[in-house]
């Protein structure tokens, strides 16, 4: 039977064993911090924060950079549905780039990306993708919640850009002619300009309480609602009275304008009555409709379509004031929408949850449930799909023009208000 091992010589074969673990448990922290690496926890091998933003006739993609001495650079690939494999669109890319665009893209087709780390074995194993839809649509929104003015992609995926710097907008709207953005902000007290553009906001200040806008497509000017001074203002893009006024009124909260001749239709809430006027402001015609909230324009037959959220009925009224049609059945009606091309009537009904889609005799197409305190809608006149927010679940919907949902987009506060600028001039 051998000796048995002295105690120094235990000891010192227990600090060589530590010592090789040490060494291991550092190759394999080396290892792990390697952003190519699969097993890296944060990255999982794969290019970070990849998004593909969609536009008309474009996507912009970016992502997020990286240290590594491997990199050699990125390469991005791209499939359609009438594909059946990836080809690449780039060369590859600079280990500084941070993003590319892939111009000369059929609208309304789906695009899918893959974007890869290129490393001096050639392409990683592993890739981040995304998927985007090109159209010509310029969806916005306003978000009371965080003060944010936003624009969404055409396909509903993706925000696309931001501005900050409001208190509380409630409503927004869009000049369909040269794409400016009026935004209504009820807390701040002020209604902003914005040319996208340009990136120029023109600030208006001193209002009491901002709320429902309508723009004139003709001179481009804004009609704001005033609810707590009982009147309508009505501004040029730089910020100046396009005229006087118009007061007093018994608590406007819904307004619009007729895009063929400039006239202006207000809902006077606690008077009962709808208004027409003149574009400079003289009144033509008052129309008694129980507590009307919101009112839209036919632009093609001439027709008014008003809600009232407290009767939950749908008034449509004849430009020259006749009543034409009631419509019941709604609980808690407040947005509406024309598309007039398809003859159909949008409408958003808070206290159902739902958007209810009517002909122009009145006769329900269909309904969309699930849509919490569903607000304020608007239509692309091009694809007929509508646009909602949903304040009570933070969401933005794209549906159909024959009630499919086809994108909801959460993580928004209170959305309160979206308009839709076709994009096509």
């Amino acid at each position: 039977m051998g000796a048995r091992p002295g105690a120094d010589a235990v000891r010192a074969r227990r600090a060589l064993l530590a010592t090789l673990l040490a060494l291991l448990a550092g190759c394999s922290v080396r290892e792990r911090a390697n952003p190519f690496d699969p097993g890296n926890p944060d990255t999982g091998g794969t290019p970070v924060g990849f998004v593909a933003l969609a536009g008309s006739n474009r996507v912009t993609l970016r992502w997020q950079p990286v240290i590594g001495e491997q990199l050699v650079g990125y390469q991005v690939f791209r499939k359609t549905a009438a594909e059946t494999t990836y080809r690449a669109v780039t060369a590859v890319l600079d280990p500084r780039t941070t993003g590319t665009t892939d111009f000369a893209l059929a609208n309304g087709i789906e695009h899918a990306y893959r974007l890869f780390y290129v490393l001096p074995s050639g392409l990683a194993p592993r890739y981040a993708e995304d998927v985007a839809t090109p159209g010509h649509a310029l969806p916005w929104i306003v978000d009371a919640g965080r003060g944010v003015l936003a624009r969404l992609t055409p396909d509903g995926r993706r925000v696309a850009f931001e501005r900050t710097g409001f208190s509380a907008p409630t409503a927004v709207a869009s000049d369909t002619t040269d794409g400016r953005v009026w935004v209504s902000d009820n807390l701040g007290g002020s209604v902003t300009s914005f040319d996208p553009s340009t990136g120029v906001a023109v600030t208006i200040p001193g209002l009491s309480s901002p709320g429902t806008i309508a723009v004139n497509p003709g001179d481009h000017s804004g009609w704001v609602c005033d609810e707590r001074q009982n009147l309508i203002h009505h501004f040029t893009p730089a910020g100046d009275p396009a005229t006087l006024p118009i007061a007093p009124l018994a608590r406007p909260i819904g307004v619009a304008v007729d895009p063929t001749d400039g006239g202006v239709l207000i809902c006077e809430r606690d008077g009962n009555r709808v208004r027409r006027h003149h574009p400079g402001g003289p009144l033509l015609w008052t129309r008694t409709v129980d507590a009307p909230s919101r009112v839209a324009v036919d632009r093609v037959r001439r027709d008014a379509w008003v809600t009232s959220f407290e009767t939950g009925r749908v008034t449509r009224l004849g430009l020259d004031g006749t009543v034409l049609d009631v419509v019941d059945g709604f609980s808690g009606p407040i947005g509406i929408a024309v598309d007039s091309r398809r003859g159909l009537v949008w409408v958003t009904e808070a206290l159902a949850g739902r958007v209810t889609v009517v002909t122009l005799d009145g006769d329900v197409q269909f309904r969309i449930s699930g849509i919490p305190e569903t607000r304020d809608v608007s239509v692309d006149p091009e694809t007929g799909d509508g646009w909602v927010v949903a304040p009570g679940s933070g969401e933005v919907l794209r549906l159909s023009s024959d009630g499919a949902v086809l994108r909801r987009l959460g993580g928004f506060d209170l959305p309160y208000g979206i308009t839709l600028d076709p994009g096509v001039r």
